[in-house]
């Protein structure tokens, strides 16, 4: 198939809800007409953004396509309307389908469900309440779907893709360079919750981000590599809390990398917390309660303890093997393409 995949093109998105999409069709075995979407630039100038807009494909372009997917459309519909129109838009005969990343309501924001529904025929929600509150028929009724974010098993894997100081234990090959650590944004939201953490006994945490550029500017795929070897080098990965109601893409990279994961319980308000039924804490991973917050101090003593060593290699390697068989981007877009008549993955 000739695929169009249109997303955000910046630092902050992950790698497996944009890039990796691109690259994962192409493994597939599909044509792919990227759309890469400079969601950074803010305001440019009229022309700044003729020299954008004339990277985009074009209109005939995007009418030869057998579907388009809009990878975060909360995100890029902002630029397509103005590159294209909604009125030229809706020429394209190929299905569209919007897969989003966010939950549609955060603590920061709201997301507005009107102003996106008209650019796809199809919804994939990665969080379940959306899906479910969005299938009625004032909204996107027998169109909306849940589909939990997934990951570049490609890219986040267990096994390094370097050679380097390897440590080989029961259930694998590992780096192990930090007991406790977390690379992210480290928004308001963190930074609150981490000051509270920090009236109680805990070990060390190490906190930091990962980035590559250069004189080409950001360099998307190194990125995404060296974001694996930093995961893969964490003996227990202490996820912190977000601010969409979901299971973010950290989860699936992390786990897919063969470490331990330590990450946020999920509200049961609007039955936000089913999005945790993909994985059993204690088995797949292990759920913690963020308001509880000496509890947490507790477990991050435990589990990185050598007496749980064991344990905590045995939930890793099971975690990494789940996730790897039933939720890469492959997978994942087995399922949308399903939409569009494609019943088997292309080899």
């Amino acid at each position: 198939m000739k695929i169009a995949v249109f997303y955000p093109d910046a630092p902050r998105t992950a790698w497996s809800a944009t890039h990796g999409i691109e690259s994962t069709l192409r493994r597939m075995g599909h044509q792919v007409v990227p759309g890469r979407v400079p969601v950074d630039v803010a305001n440019p100038a009229p022309h700044v953004f003729e020299a954008i807009k004339a990277t985009f494909p074009s209109l005939e372009t995007l009418r030869g396509t057998d579907a388009v997917i809009l990878s975060g459309p909360e995100h890029i519909v902002p630029w397509l309307d103005p590159i294209y129109g909604l009125y030229e838009w809706k020429t394209i005969a190929a299905p569209k389908l919007a897969w989003y990343h966010e939950s549609f309501f955060r603590e920061d924001y709201t997301i507005d469900f009107d102003t996106l529904q008209a650019w796809s025929d199809e919804h994939f929600f990665p969080a379940i309440q959306d899906a479910e509150f969005h299938d009625q028929e004032s909204f996107a009724k027998d169109r909306s779907h849940w589909l939990p974010l997934g990951v570049d098993t490609k890219i986040f894997r267990a096994i390094p893709w370097f050679e380097g100081d390897l440590v080989i234990t029961k259930y694998g090959t590992v780096r192990k360079t930090w007991d406790i650590g977390f690379i992210g944004w480290m928004y308001e939201k963190r930074a609150r919750f981490l000051k509270a953490l920090s009236q109680h006994n805990h070990p060390r945490v190490r906190i930091g981000g990962c980035s590559v550029t250069d004189l080409g500017g950001f360099q998307a795929e190194d990125t995404a590599r060296r974001l694996a070897d930093n995961y893969r080098r964490v003996g227990v990965f202490f996820n912190l809390p977000a601010l969409s109601q979901l299971l973010v893409s950290k989860v699936y990279e992390v786990m897919s990398c063969g470490t331990f994961l330590l990450t946020p319980m999920l509200s049961a308000d609007r039955g936000i917390s089913k999005n945790m039924d993909p994985f059993e804490s204690g088995r797949h991973l292990v759920y913690y309660r963020s308001s509880n917050v000496p509890f947490v101090a507790q477990l991050l003593r435990e589990w990185s303890s050598e007496e749980k060593a064991e344990e905590r290699e045995k939930i890793a390697a099971t975690g990494s093997a789940e996730v790897h068989k039933n939720h890469s981007l492959e997978k994942r877009l087995e399922v949308l393409l399903a939409k569009c008549g494609v019943k088997e993955l292309v080899q």
